[in-house]
């Protein structure tokens, strides 16, 4: 894997972090925070 790859991979993984969180705190009710943490772990692995 190239360097370039390599700080692409991690930028893109930092977005998703980031967009993660952010959907996380923005989500009103325990339900919805449950849902939005099996899609991410389901697109993680």
């Amino acid at each position: 894997m190239s360097m370039i790859e390599r700080i692409r991979t991690h930028r893109d993984a930092t977005r998703r972090a980031r967009a993660i969180e952010h959907a996380l705190r923005s989500a009103n009710s325990p339900a919805v925070r449950e849902e939005i943490l099996a899609i991410a772990q389901r697109h993680m692995s």
